[in-house]
């Protein structure tokens, strides 16, 4: 599945998803990760516009891993079926990709197996979603 992580240095979770220039694409399962690309943004006037352009532009990805997000934000990223979450101040995006590929490798909790199946992973039987 693809997450994305909104980054100031494509090594910490250290942007506010409004004010986001960059987000950091990768592929993530329970074999493995692998970067993909970096999705540069503009800086819009309008708040609404701001918004809609990066769920427009991310709305491919499944989760979205942030240092903050405003409330009607939120809703908006969520209702376009994207799932957005906080991070500790100073977390590494390496460091939740390894575990979030751990998590899928063994027996994700009910949220996460909510978006693998629709996402039409399954489990192979063999502790992987495929």
């Amino acid at each position: 599945m693809k997450v994305g992580f909104a980054t100031t240095d494509n090594i910490l979770i250290n942007d506010h998803f409004g004010w986001a220039k960059n987000f950091a694409v990768y592929n993530v399962s329970g074999k493995g990760f692998e970067f993909l690309e970096s999705r540069t943004f503009e800086e819009e006037e309008d708040e609404n516009e701001k918004v809609e352009q990066k769920i427009s532009r991310l709305k491919d990805l499944k989760i979205i891993f942030v240092e903050s997000i405003g409330g009607m934000a939120a809703a908006k990223v969520i209702k376009s079926g994207i799932h957005p979450v906080k991070s500790k101040e100073g977390e590494k995006i390496f460091s939740v990709l390894e575990n979030l590929q751990r998590v899928l490798s063994t027996n994700p909790p009910p949220w996460l197996k909510k978006i693998i199946l629709k996402e039409g992973m399954e489990s192979s039987g063999d502790g992987f979603w495929h």
